[in-house]
């Protein structure tokens, strides 16, 4: 991802620095749409020099268009227990969330959290690296589910 924005920027003799490289393949957490999304909204800025400042301008947009345009669908298609699981993660206020901590919220054994740990893993909606814990697989999903989750 970090190439691909590098060469797009290089060929339209537009200047990035790696550190903001970076920091937007972070923004994407790999996601696809959300490459597409982050690349079309900077390219439209009439920045020659891509800096945080260009990336602050577009942030509320590209997270409004990745919560209207996908996450709305997500959330709303997950089941009232995979919505308390999500949840308990988001009050956890941490990025890479102990298990733990989501059995306590949900005041639920470990078997029990694992079905809807499995399931939200199969839906790609978390993932878990390391074990015992878990983190959202798409990027600014949290600030979606604590801004709006009750909504759904």
């Amino acid at each position: 991802m970090k190439y691909s924005y590098l060469s797009a920027f290089i060929r339209d003799n537009r200047k990035i620095d790696d550190n903001i490289l970076s920091k937007m393949v972070r923004m994407t957490a790999g996601y696809a749409y959300a490459f597409q999304l982050l690349s079309y909204l900077v390219w439209n800025t009439d920045d020659k020099i891509i800096t945080e400042n260009t990336l602050e301008s577009i942030l509320l947009g590209y997270k409004g268009m990745l919560f209207r345009n996908v996450y709305v669908k997500v959330y709303s298609s997950l089941l009232s227990k995979d919505r308390e699981f999500v949840q308990a993660m988001v009050e956890s206020d941490k990025e890479k969330v102990p298990i733990k901590d989501i059995m306590t919220k949900m005041d639920k054994p470990k078997n029990y959290i694992s079905i809807y740990r499995r399931r939200l893993i199969d839906d790609q909606v978390i993932f878990s690296k390391e074990r015992g814990y878990v983190e959202f697989t798409l990027p600014y999903f949290a600030d979606f589910v604590a801004e709006f989750g009750d909504m759904y």
